[in-house]
């Protein structure tokens, strides 16, 4: 074998940035499970009916050739009514999703204008791209403003990628601002709602939520301008990535994005729990398990700052006090993993508290007192990155 990969591996070592996997253990303050849907008794049931109404494991083929089941279109249905758009696709993932959105729509005349903060699916498929692309500051208005009156001219289209909440530092994209800055000047809006989906909004619809407009049934519609993805493997508790958008967007994603073209189509159970999960996110039960989650995010708002969302970062600074300190707070019973670079600036590892509807107050004040007995203070309030 090749020394690189060893030398690579020795690195990362030295760094303190080595990864390895480990099995869940003690309680969950690490996934992204916030509503406790992935062992939830309706989505258990509904798996049992799956099964007994003979819904398939596998698709056998990509969904242009046989592997489009009524699963999968019965899903992407529903997903269009509840997000009110036109129509739906459904990837196996958020990741895929993603990447596929910025390596299919995007051509060689356009610009595509990135949050430095955007998930590593989006800086994947913005990379392999051929549009031109430009970073843009951390939630800064101005910059984006900036960059858009400088390709207004010269760009076919400019394209503008974000999320709606940043899943490292629990803040939240300025959406209205945003949308008022591509109508000005004729962009399109791409959101990455993967983790507000099923939380934020009416029913879990997402913060894109407020971009749209209602109709005189009662429904809402999306924006033309407007392209959103909401991932089903977090708070839905599931698997997969919805792109919601016009007729004409997701038709050109299915005659020309190569990621769903030439891949297997997701498993059809995996298309019927998405929905199921969808329905259960709509209801009185979801409504409950978004209240409680709410009510736990503003107890660990007050202990430990950070922007009342089900993310809190605890700064504590380079690698290995990250590490030190997810292995303290593990060995005391709390599942809570270090984040180190690059899925965090350098500088800035930290322990990255993930609410969930299983945590309640005492645990936070629990953890609050291991926290202080840290070597290196943890910071609690916002700062710069």
């Amino acid at each position: 074998m090749h020394p690189r990969f060893d030398i690579t591996l020795n690195k990362l070592r030295e760094q303190h940035s080595y990864r390895e996997c480990s099995l869940p253990s003690g309680l969950d303050l690490s996934s992204n499970d916030y509503l406790g849907l992935h062992d939830h008794p309706v989505l258990i049931r509904a798996a049992h009916e799956a099964l007994e109404m003979g819904v398939a494991f596998g698709s056998g083929g990509s969904r242009l050739l046989r592997g489009n089941t009524a699963e999968h279109e019965a899903l992407e249905q529903y997903a269009a009514y509840y997000h009110g758009c036109e129509k739906t696709l459904f990837f196996a993932n958020g990741f895929m999703a993603n990447h596929a959105l910025l390596t299919s729509l995007p051509n060689r005349h356009d610009v595509i204008l990135y949050d430095a903060r955007v998930h590593a699916s989006s800086r994947d498929g913005i990379q392999a791209s051929v549009a031109k692309s430009v970073r843009i500051a951390h939630n800064d208005l101005a910059d984006f403003a900036d960059r858009l009156q400088q390709f207004r001219a010269s760009a076919d289209i400019i394209w503008i990628v974000v999320e709606s909440l940043y899943s490292m530092d629990g803040d939240m994209a300025p959406l209205q601002q945003l949308y008022e800055l591509a109508q000005v000047y004729q962009a399109i809006l791409i959101v990455d709602e993967a983790h507000a989906s099923g939380i934020w909004g009416v029913n879990g619809k997402g913060l894109c939520e407020q971009l749209c407009r209602p109709e005189t049934d009662g429904a809402i519609r999306m924006p033309e301008n407007l392209i959103t993805l909401h991932t089903c493997g977090k708070a839905l508790g599931v698997a997969g990535g919805i792109v919601c958008a016009t007729a004409t967007i997701i038709d050109t994603l299915i005659n020309t994005c190569r990621p769903f073209i030439f891949s297997t189509a997701p498993p059809p159970i995996q298309a019927y729990m998405t929905l199921k999960s969808m329905e259960l996110c709509a209801s009185e039960e979801g409504a409950r398990l978004r209240q409680q989650l709410k009510s736990i995010c503003v107890t660990a708002q007050q202990l430990f700052g950070g922007h009342g969302t089900q993310i809190i970062p605890i700064i504590l600074g380079d690698n290995q006090q990250a590490i030190e300190a997810s292995t303290f707070m593990q060995q005391a019973g709390y599942d809570i993993r270090a984040i180190r670079p690059p899925t965090v600036p350098p500088g800035t590892s930290r322990l990255r508290l993930s609410l969930n509807v299983h945590i309640t107050p005492s645990t936070l004040e629990d953890i609050r007192q291991l926290l202080s007995q840290l070597d290196t203070p943890a910071t609690f309030v916002e700062r710069s990155l």
